[in-house]
């Protein structure tokens, strides 16, 4: 059984570690609760700065679960593949 989280599941453990609401995290970010909903399903590159940065933190940690090599895969917006993520922190 793989127990791996999914980068959404890391960042709403990040966004409440921070004492936030997802309403109040959208609204940090520029977006809608609505809008953060669909973010999180497949964020961009800079989506995932501008929430890091909210959080004060680096994108790296931002999605990592705490393993020091975290790989994820994401759907591209424009093509629909799968897109494999390996985070190394360092």
């Amino acid at each position: 059984m793989d127990d791996k989280k999914t980068i959404r599941e890391i960042i709403e453990q990040r966004i409440s570690a921070a004492g936030m609401s997802k309403r109040d995290f959208a609204k940090a970010i520029g977006r809608t609760a609505g809008s953060l909903n669909d973010l999180l399903s497949s964020p961009s590159w800079p989506s995932l700065e501008k929430m890091a940065s909210v959080l004060g933190i680096s994108v790296a940690e931002l999605v990592s679960d705490g393993e020091p090599h975290s790989t994820h895969t994401a759907t591209c917006p424009h093509c629909g593949h799968e897109i494999e993520i390996t985070i190394e922190l360092k």
